[in-house]
């Protein structure tokens, strides 16, 4: 996974968040005092989000995420 990629839930939630932008990884979640999981964790721009930081992105883990659609490297 990298910056650009398209992305969806992994599994079937309830709510539809639509497709995701990647657009930046994140060295530890804001939301958590207490993190340090060994799982790589993104910013990810939703078409229809639910939480969201103050620059519209949401918090996600590569696990719960598949890409849809890759970025073309430069």
């Amino acid at each position: 996974m990298k910056i650009g990629d398209l992305v969806k839930p992994k599994e079937k939630k309830t709510f539809n968040y639509g497709v995701g932008l990647v657009i930046r990884k994140l060295s530890k979640n804001p939301f958590l005092i207490h993190n340090e999981p060994e799982e790589p964790r993104w910013a990810v721009l939703w078409t229809n989000p639910i939480y969201t930081m103050d620059d519209g992105t949401s918090v996600q883990y590569e696990g719960e995420l598949e890409v849809v659609s890759e970025t073309c490297e430069r």
